[in-house]
């Protein structure tokens, strides 16, 4: 059985992840006196927030209903899900250079420009994005919209139907399509470039989104990672 809240080992969690939130906070701004700590402050003050709010929602239950805690998993589940997402981002990243590109060559150019960055800066982008977006589009909107159908469907059941979380998951992973479109505007934009950039952000925010309602944020975390290595390490190696 998973850790229930206000266990042990589930305040461990909860203070892990804060950290985490606090670090990408604190490097997803400019060095600044003040503006360093005040996005760190605010990171972790968000990932304390959105732990309740998934609380809330009645979410741990869903997950607990779902998937049993395998012990024998513990130490690998990083590579586990770290590898699901390797292989989610290289199925996309064929998608893009063998069926997308051709038509929309333009789409190759956000590639190349990730490609001209130095490594270390990939990996705190990748490092960022995958605390930061999970944090935003899984533990808090995910679980806020879970929250918020319950209640307006005055649901008594302590366990989220299948159906309001997949709604939720939809929700959540458009929404998670849609904040990627500003980061391809160096690529010049077509409506094949919006929409194919937008339906394949989706489809991994879906992946995402159900390793996230299975197995928790941790996986997701690492899942995303997994997806962002290719696009950001792997793919500018394909040009």
């Amino acid at each position: 059985m998973r850790e229930l809240p206000g266990t042990a080992s589930a305040e461990r969690k909860r203070w892990a992840l804060v950290a985490a939130c606090v670090v990408a906070g604190g490097l997803s701004v400019r060095p600044d006196g003040l503006g360093t700590p005040l996005a760190a402050m605010g990171a972790g003050l968000v990932g304390w927030l959105a732990q309740w709010v998934w609380e809330w929602s009645r979410l741990p239950a869903y997950m607990r209903s779902r998937t049993e805690h395998d012990q024998a998993w513990r130490v690998l589940q990083p590579l586990r899900w770290l590898t699901l997402g390797l292989v989610v981002g290289l199925m996309l990243l064929a998608v893009i250079r063998l069926v997308i590109e051709p038509a929309v060559p333009s789409i190759g150019m956000r590639l190349a420009a990730a490609g001209a960055l130095p490594l270390w800066r990939r990996v705190i982008i990748i490092y960022v994005a995958a605390v930061l977006e999970e944090l935003i589009f899984r533990l808090l909107l995910l679980s806020t919209v879970v929250g918020v159908i319950i209640r307006l469907l005055r649901s008594t059941t302590l366990v989220p139907r299948p159906g309001i979380v997949w709604a939720a998951n939809a929700v959540a992973a458009l929404a998670f399509g849609v904040a990627h479109l500003p980061s391809w505007s160096s690529a010049p934009g077509t409506a094949m470039l919006t929409v194919s950039v937008l339906a394949l952000n989706t489809i991994a925010g879906l992946v995402i989104g159900y390793v996230f309602t299975t197995r928790g944020i941790g996986p997701a975390i690492w899942t995303h990672v997994g997806g962002d290595c290719v696009i950001q390490l792997l793919g500018p190696l394909t040009n």
